[in-house]
């Protein structure tokens, strides 16, 4: 082992402070080993401890955004709703406005072809009522015509024909047995008094007039106007009338 002896003072001190030193590097070394020993495991459990509570704060903030998106979503879904309720609502009261409008159309159609029948039965019954007339203004002129010379047969004939155009036979009758009576060849008055004779129910007079009318047409060559008196005179001895079933004497029949 060493030995101490003759060593100068001054050794001797730096020879201690080295031992000193020593023992109290090893002391300190050896706490800081003690010390510095467990950090590992400390440090692992803190960083655990730090990168848990760092996941449930990234976890909560997921969830709360995760949370935050489905309240939107279903707040949406839930204005989506309402929009669709009132779209529904708007649907159906456009349904019923055009279902109305439909039925407006509809009227106005049926109006509008009630105006036109109207229409037209205003303009048949204006058009008879200027052929009245017209017949009214023939008499009347032919009226002033007798006036004037009583002895125009003309006169009372187309009178006579205009009075049974307007059906009234008793007064086509006067006129042309006047015309008959100031000619007594006037083979058209008795053809048309014949044939008012049979709307007024004279068979036997319709007959005879029809009958001579035919021998007078013969006689003046008229061979159409012959066979027509003489096909009238036989139809209405055999059947009785002349008149179809709305008891309306055609006018075709009469000589104008």
């Amino acid at each position: 082992r060493p030995s101490f002896r003759g060593l100068h003072p001054l050794e001797w001190g730096a020879t201690g402070l080295t031992v000193v030193l020593s023992v109290a590097a090893a002391a300190t070394q050896q706490t800081i080993l003690t010390a510095i020993a467990p950090l590992p495991l400390s440090l692992a459990v803190g960083l655990n401890l730090v990168n848990r509570k760092k996941l449930d704060d990234r976890f909560q903030v997921v969830v709360q955004q995760q949370e935050a998106k489905i309240a939107e979503l279903v707040a949406s879904q839930g204005q989506q709703q309402s929009e669709l309720g009132n779209l529904t609502l708007t649907l159906a009261q456009m349904r019923d406005r055009l279902e109305d409008v439909q039925k407006q159309v509809m009227q106005l159609s049926q109006g509008t072809q009630h105006l036109h029948d109207y229409t037209r039965i205003l303009n048949t019954e204006q058009k008879q009522i200027e052929e009245v007339l017209d017949y009214l203004r023939q008499i009347e002129k032919n009226t002033q015509v007798i006036q004037v010379n009583p002895s125009h047969a003309k006169a009372y004939y187309n009178r006579g024909l205009t009075h049974q155009r307007l059906g009234d036979a008793e007064a086509a009758v006067l006129d042309y047995s006047e015309a008959i009576r100031i000619n007594e060849n006037y083979a058209k008055a008795y053809h048309n008094r014949g044939v008012a004779r049979s709307t007024l129910g004279d068979r036997k007079g319709a007959v005879e007039d029809l009958r001579t009318a035919a021998k007078l047409f013969f006689e003046q060559g008229d061979i159409s106007s012959y066979q027509r008196a003489r096909d009238l005179a036989k139809r209405i001895h055999d059947v009785g009338s002349i008149e179809p079933e709305n008891h309306e004497v055609p006018l075709e029949l009469l000589f104008s």
